[in-house]
């Protein structure tokens, strides 16, 4: 994809919001640069609440139509999650493709796919994050072509739709006989007595390198955001342990895309533990923005704060007290009760201290 252009956008509804906004656009335009595109321009529009119609008001549509000829991109990418009605009249309006945050996700997504469990769940995720807009947009376009009932475009129009289904319904299917598989094989691997460890957190916060410096593994390491998307296991020696490395988080994570990685977070579902892991190279703020995010989304997995473990990763790139900085900022989320281990996968530093937290656990219980 490099060499296309992008114009991004948002609108603001909390009017209190002076910085988080720019986080989490932030973070967008940086997927978006990791897909190869050269984001031109950043609109804003700062009102009560999207409107049904464009998300933007009227003017603020017409503000950005005028941009879009003038510096001419190849995509209007919104942060907002976009209703089908809503992407099909900024299309029309705009006359360039629209595409909103989810969409971009399942870019990178695709991008990063290599195993064939993957690519099921992200095909199945993109076309049930379309279906709604093909629905929409073939409605519209047969409608106008249909001669009377059952007409040419009527039956054009349900045949796509099925086709659409059927597809969706097969993927459903083989995600659902490999997931069986999967909860089989970790259940097993409980009843032999062995520890479940999953690494959790925000995408190139070095969740694999530390899986790599835990096991010996040498999985690939990359720049690019969500280099691991199916979960790979790896044993501690000599501590009946298996750690697993898990889908990276990021800002507003995507309640559907969630639910499209549920055989992923099998992982995290039998665990003993969750190594919630940091980045504590990053500015404070956006430290603080990663890890709260982080925590939410392990809650609503219904993960209790009594099972994690924090690696402060990246500890060699700090002094040392900018490192106690940094814990003050974790212990201010966190509370006094979560372990914080510093730790560098890169030179090894707080390792040990790592494996006797993790290996660290009650009864295991077999959850059903």
């Amino acid at each position: 994809m490099t060499g296309y252009r992008a114009i991004t956008g948002m609108v603001k509804t909390n009017v209190h919001d002076h910085h988080m906004y720019k986080i989490r656009m932030a973070e967008l335009e940086s997927l978006l640069r990791a897909l190869g595109y050269k984001v031109m321009e950043r609109v804003i529009q700062v009102r009560p609440k999207e409107t049904v119609d464009y998300v933007f008001g009227k003017g603020k549509v017409e503000e950005i139509r005028e941009k879009i000829k003038r510096l001419d991109p190849d995509v209007f990418v919104v942060y907002n999650t976009l209703t089908s009605k809503q992407k099909w009249n900024l299309e029309r309006k705009l006359g360039v493709e629209v595409i909103d945050r989810y969409d971009v996700t399942l870019m990178i997504f695709r991008e990063a796919a290599s195993d064939i469990l993957s690519k099921l769940q992200i095909e199945l995720a993109t076309l049930e994050k379309a279906f709604p807009y093909v629905k929409l947009s073939a409605s519209i376009k047969y409608k106008r072509m249909r001669a009377g009932f059952r007409g040419g475009g009527e039956y054009a129009y349900h045949k796509q739709i099925r086709a659409i289904q059927r597809r969706m319904k097969i993927l459903r299917k083989k995600i659902d006989k490999l997931s069986r598989q999967k909860e089989i094989e970790i259940l097993k691997r409980l009843e032999s007595g062995a520890g479940i460890v999953v690494l959790t957190g925000y995408y190139n916060a070095g969740k694999t390198s530390l899986f790599n410096a835990l096991t010996g593994f040498e999985k690939p390491v990359s720049d690019m955001p969500f280099t691991t998307l199916s979960s790979k296991y790896g044993g501690i020696d000599g501590a009946n342990t298996y750690v697993v490395d898990t889908i990276g988080f990021v800002l507003d994570l995507d309640p559907r895309l969630i639910a499209s990685f549920q055989l992923n977070l099998l992982d995290i579902k039998y665990s003993h533990k969750q190594v919630l892991v940091v980045d504590v190279s990053d500015k404070p703020e956006l430290m603080r923005v990663k890890v709260s995010e982080s925590l939410k989304i392990l809650t609503n997995l219904g993960k209790s704060r009594d099972f994690f473990v924090v690696a402060a990763n990246k500890v060699d790139l700090l002094e040392d007290y900018q490192y106690e900085a940094k814990e003050e900022i974790l212990r201010e989320i966190l509370g006094k009760s979560v372990p914080i281990v510093p730790v560098s996968a890169k030179n090894g530093t707080g390792l040990r201290e790592l494996v006797r937290e993790l290996v660290k656990r009650p009864e295991l219980e077999i959850v059903e």
